[in-house]
């Protein structure tokens, strides 16, 4: 369930947090504040009563740990449309992680080139740097694909073998960005919208502290039920998913989410980007280009398939991404 950040309940759960989040119950101005009844009495300055109620009705992003059951991490995203797991990477595998990622970041350039539209500049950010084709760079990325965990996320939202790596991006947010858009991931495939099952579901793994300074993540908590494309979003809707390096944030391909701005002076916010996507859609990464048949024949057999490099072949449909209509996998002998 949502929690509720409040004074008087403070670690409980709300059992309906919808509820709470109506525009019935609107924290603008005090409107809304005569229909809840046996709250209490309130402070006589509206401003106090105010912001009593927002912080009873601004929902909270729950904290789990990687050694829970994983349907408690499942009800959490079904219940809030995302999730943080606290200590995802072990610390030898994150320390791995920045010793071969790190080098990269530093030389990679700031913004995106050639975009046919400047919305996707901003979008982008041009103070950020985004850092695809990570096989060809770390074996300890190689080694995360891999995760039994990670690999439970994909199997249990889009069905196992029935999906790939829609993008492996490292996307390093610097001082002065401004906030992204929000938006849905899902949004990339625009007939999705509104379907019950999942198009893609993401971890988001944190290399560095995610603070509120440095762009921790904005999410709607709750709104992957919204209706609609990108419906509006309140700040009072909303919470920030920060968290220590090593943690996860995961989330459905529903939430509406977006980078945070960076208030820093000089702090990096470097995060890890690893979603999947069902195995009948285009990635965002053309996998095929950024990693090279000669790193991927050395790659394990799953990590080869959530790139393309085996053909999809879908339980109760044809087969995809064929030669002579024989696997890709013959590419790999």
């Amino acid at each position: 369930m949502v929690s509720i950040r409040s004074p008087t309940l403070e670690g409980k759960k709300i059992h309906n947090p919808k509820q709470y989040l109506t525009p019935k119950y609107t924290t603008s101005g005090v409107a809304g504040l005569g229909h809840r009844q046996n709250c209490g009495s309130f402070p006589v300055d509206l401003r106090q009563r105010e912001k009593r109620w927002r912080d009873l009705l601004v929902p909270e992003l729950r904290h789990l740990n990687r050694n829970c059951a994983p349907s408690k991490i499942w009800a959490a995203i079904n219940d809030d449309g995302c999730v943080i797991v606290d200590d995802f990477i072990s610390p030898d595998l994150l320390e791995a992680l920045r010793r071969e990622l790190m080098p990269s970041v530093a030389r990679h350039r700031r913004g995106t080139a050639g975009a046919e539209h400047p919305f996707w500049d901003n979008f982008h950010g041009v103070e950020t740097k985004r850092i695809t084709g990570l096989c060809e760079k770390s074996s300890a990325w190689v080694t995360l694909l891999c995760d039994p965990l990670y690999t439970k996320l994909g199997d249990h939202y889009l069905g196992a073998n029935n999906y790939y790596l829609n993008t492996g991006q490292l996307i390093c947010i610097g001082p002065n960005e401004t906030p992204q858009p929000l938006h849905r991931d899902e949004l990339n495939w625009p007939s999705a919208v509104g379907e019950d099952h999942e198009t893609t579901i993401t971890a988001l793994f944190a290399l560095t502290d995610f603070t509120e300074e440095n762009g921790a993540t904005v999410v709607a908590l709750g709104s992957h039920r919204w209706p609609g494309h990108n419906p509006p979003t309140r700040p009072d809707q909303t919470d920030r998913a920060t968290m220590k390096a090593g943690s996860a944030l995961l989330y459905s391909g529903k939430i509406i989410h977006g980078g945070g701005p960076n208030s820093s002076k000089d702090e990096w916010r470097v995060g890890l980007h690893a979603g999947f996507v069902l195995g009948w859609l285009r990635s965002e990464e053309n996998h095929q280009l950024t990693t090279s048949l000669e790193t991927a024949r050395k790659l394990p057999e799953r990590v080869q398939s959530l790139l393309g490099f085996r053909s999809y072949s879908q339980k109760d449909g044809g087969r995809l991404g064929l030669i002579d209509y024989e696997d890709t996998a013959q590419l790999l002998k």
